[in-house]
């Protein structure tokens, strides 16, 4: 019994004894004096990024700035190219005037029906300051293919029981015969409303491309005199236009929408001609 427990006193020196003395070891090396661990590093830190602008705005120390599509070169009123089943549901009782009808239409598959579209500038200013020398052009993403699969696809528009007022800008002032462009005087806190006509980018003279696109705007504004540039998108994804329902001999079906004073459909048949485009035959589907 004596020579067992000998033996069992001597393996347990020299198997556990280095490992507590290892231990022991690494609690010394990772302890400062005032108590704290070196080997305990903090998390990670995020790395610091410019933050990605949210709804479409792109906020900076001077504005903040947003664009909507309000028409095509076709016209001002707003026409969308969407599926037949979200144009007949419409828009939730929340939407109450085009503006937002026109947001809903886009946040839900809804494409503008022309040829070139129309932008609205918002501009807010953070401070006093002079707004100048804005240009807007097209920064295309990528073309869109629609195939017969995602449709079929008709026309949705609003109608609303008030106009909304169009966006007005400064006219040029005429100076000893020169146009001279007079900047925007804006004070801290105030949002104003500007065209944003495209210019066509020095390599070409079609200030949009042909088909259908999805894009993002370059915005080129002076603001006190030092020229700013921001990119802007439609909400959280690009712009995308512009949606095609009118061929040779067809006249896909129209939903026309009026949510004031009192909300109703006006619905129009498709139109399949082969000669001269036959009567359009509207009725009112919904009150």
């Amino acid at each position: 019994m004596t020579t067992g427990r000998r033996r069992t006193a001597l393996l347990v020196v020299v198997l556990v004894l280095p490992a507590l003395l290892a231990f022991g070891a690494v609690r010394l090396l990772s302890t400062r004096d005032d108590g704290t661990h070196l080997l305990e590093s903090p998390l990670p830190t995020a790395p610091s990024h410019p933050v990605d602008p949210s709804g479409g705005v792109d906020s900076g120390p001077d504005i903040d700035l947003a664009t909507r599509i309000t028409g095509t070169v076709d016209g001002t009123e707003l026409t969308f190219q969407i599926t037949r089943d979200r144009a007949e549901a419409g828009p939730p009782a929340s939407i109450g005037d085009c503006r937002q009808f026109a947001e809903w239409a886009m946040r839900n598959g809804g494409i503008p029906v022309g040829f070139e579209p129309v932008h609205t500038l918002s501009v807010h200013a953070r401070r006093n300051l002079d707004v100048n020398g804005v240009s807007v052009a097209v920064v295309p993403v990528g073309e869109v293919q629609l195939t017969e699969r995602d449709g079929p696809f008709v026309e949705l528009a609003c109608r609303d029981g008030t106009p909304t007022p169009t966006p007005t800008t400064t006219p040029p002032v005429e100076e000893e015969g020169e146009v001279v462009d007079r900047p925007h005087v804006l004070t801290a806190g105030q949002t104003i409303e500007l065209p944003a006509p495209l210019e066509a980018p020095y390599d070409t003279d079609e200030a949009f491309p042909h088909g259908l696109v999805d894009y993002q705007l370059k915005v080129r504004i002076e603001i006190d005199g030092v020229v700013q540039e921001h990119l802007l998108r439609n909400g959280s994804a690009p712009f995308r236009c512009c949606g095609r329902l009118t061929y040779m001999g067809f006249q896909a079906a129209r939903y026309e929408w009026r949510l004031s004073p009192d909300r109703s459909l006006r619905y129009c048949a498709e139109l399949r001609y082969t000669t001269e485009p036959p009567p359009v035959r509207c009725a009112i589907r919904r009150r």
